[in-house]
């Protein structure tokens, strides 16, 4: 009895921690977070999305009829993630699956083709919008490409959502969608999606008047460049280090120079950045010209504490809004 006693006595402090781990997968089930682990609850629609803006996209048009999980762990790289072989049967098991299109998916292009997953329950992202080849004038680091290059899907930006009326455009297909998969909520859906589109159009307006109020009609970016889908929504100039979908972001010399050129030249008192950069590049401009850096936050993915935060696609993009206002002014 006594050997019992002592057990019990050496497994109640561990009560607290099981307490927090379940308090936090509560959360993260909420949001956006990677719920794959968490059982499908009665009666709500399925839906699994690759990465954060279509989970946010699917949570805003489906209510409280849906439970979305996130494939993509927060904080990580969307364009080298692999699915698991648990992430392959979860994807076959759900109501709805939405993924992106481009080279970050060609593993679904190629599930797809095996008829492992069922074309009628996927939303494709991209086929809701017009496509933008990967940005090339204006960024220096320019990746090579083959002679006779033709555009392919793979070879498009895939970075759409960064334009607010592409985010419409997605969130009103993935309600249809919905609604064609979960008819008794068809309804439901599509006033969701007209009542996110009213503040997807608001927040464009932002933009715009932004821009139009501006001193400047330019952005540096002195890191990767996913935003050429924003940039030509509302008419931005831009200078760029890499491309969107760079892997390798240590800068040659020419990079950094021609970067602090201009903005040495051009007075520019801000230079932006992404989110998980390593900043390298940005810090060393700053530091050679006084440029103050911003956060310009594609919404590719977010880290964990801000999905704990409870953070959106308008959220982020309002924060990018006040960055802009700063970066375009005095």
């Amino acid at each position: 009895m006594g050997t019992e006693a002592k057990g019990k006595r050496n497994h109640l402090p561990w009560l607290p921690v099981l307490l927090i781990f379940l308090l936090t997968s509560v959360i993260l089930a909420a949001g956006c977070g990677p719920s794959m682990e968490n059982s499908q609850e009665e009666g709500k629609l399925d839906v699994i999305a690759t990465t954060f803006p279509p989970c946010d996209f699917a949570r805003q048009a489906g209510g409280g009829h849906v439970q979305v999980s996130m494939l993509l762990p927060p904080g990580s790289e969307s364009h080298t993630y692999e699915p698991t072989p648990k992430d392959l049967i979860r994807i076959q098991s759900c109501d709805l699956f939405i993924y992106n299109g481009g080279s970050s998916d060609t593993w679904v292009d190629r599930m797809l083709e095996a008829a492992e997953i069922d074309p009628a329950k996927t939303v494709r992202m991209m086929d809701y919008v017009s496509l933008i080849e990967e940005a090339e004038e204006g960024v220096i680091e320019e990746e090579e490409q083959e002679d006779g290059f033709l555009p392919s899907l793979h070879h498009y930006d895939e970075h759409i959502w960064t334009d607010p009326m592409n985010a419409l455009r997605i969130a009103e297909g993935i309600a249809g969608r919905m609604g064609e998969i979960d008819p008794e909520y068809a309804t439901d859906y599509r006033a969701n999606a007209e009542r996110y589109a009213d503040q997807l159009r608001a927040l464009d307006e932002t933009f715009k008047e932004i821009v139009e109020a501006g001193v400047r009609s330019e952005i540096i970016v002195a890191d990767r460049f996913p935003l050429i889908y924003f940039t030509t929504a509302y008419g931005l100039d831009y200078t760029a280090a890499f491309p969107g979908c760079a892997a390798e972001t240590d800068p040659k010399p020419r990079t950094v120079a021609a970067i602090i050129q201009k903005v040495r030249e051009e007075q520019i008192p801000y230079i932006f950045h992404i989110e998980f950069s390593n900043e390298k590049l940005a810090d060393l401009v700053a530091e050679e010209t006084g440029a103050q850096k911003l956060l310009f936050h594609t919404a590719h993915n977010v880290s964990r504490e801000e999905i704990e935060s409870g953070v959106t696609y308008l959220s982020i993009m309002e924060e990018n809004a006040e960055n802009l206002r700063k970066g375009l002014g005095k």
